[in-house]
């Protein structure tokens, strides 16, 4: 049976499809429902800001896509070792971003402190780590995501690191402990949503 969809690098020319994508997979989404005005403000918020995170990480990681018929269906991007925190430059680019993105939203003190707090907290120990993940909606439960991040969790487990990442919606917390992830810390400022963090340690001979 031919291979339903094929994984590989980010091409560049193939960027603005993957922020595409990733913003139709990560809607409705509570984050940035709590900082939109209304469902079409977070439409369009999503991808000035999920771009500015997806651009870094293909500048300073490794950007992989899900694509079929050389339509990109789905990505993962990850930040290697060492990468973060991001230098005050990268920061500021990806906080310009996200100012711009909330100009004209609503509870932004309350939004932004938060995500204050979930920065505070990233672990400081060598790891990779996964600051998105979208499937497009229409392939998402076909195994696609599981595609995208498993290659680089067996790296992880075959290098002896740890992976990381951040989620806001309820329901990805039992799907990334089916991967070995396993929640830290849960995080929730007055009146926000909480975020969750996850961590996996690395699994030798897996």
């Amino acid at each position: 049976m031919m291979t339903e969809f094929r994984i590989s690098p980010l091409e560049p020319q193939d960027l603005p499809m993957a922020i595409a994508t990733t913003s139709r997979a990560f809607w409705p989404d509570p984050l940035f429902g709590h900082f939109a005005r209304d469902v079409v403000q977070e439409h369009r918020m999503l991808p000035t800001f999920l771009g500015a995170l997806l651009r870094d990480a293909a500048s300073h990681g490794e950007v992989w896509v899900a694509t079929r018929d050389d339509v990109v269906i789905g990505s993962a991007s990850w930040l290697q070792p060492g990468t973060m925190p991001r230098p005050r430059a990268r920061e500021n680019r990806i906080t310009r971003a996200c100012a711009s993105a909330l100009l004209t939203g609503r509870n932004r003190r309350s939004g932004l402190a938060l995500l204050s707090a979930v920065e505070r907290q990233h672990p400081t120990e060598p790891h990779w780590y996964l600051p998105l993940l979208g499937v497009d909606p229409r392939w998402q439960g076909r195994g696609v995501g599981t595609a995208l991040i498993t290659p680089k969790l067996a790296e992880c487990d075959e290098q002896g690191l740890p992976a990381y990442l951040e989620t806001q919606k309820p329901e990805n917390v039992p799907y990334y402990e089916r991967f070995g992830f396993a929640v830290t810390e849960r995080i929730e400022l007055p009146a926000t949503p909480p975020i969750w963090l996850m961590w996996r340690e690395p699994r030798p001979g897996a």
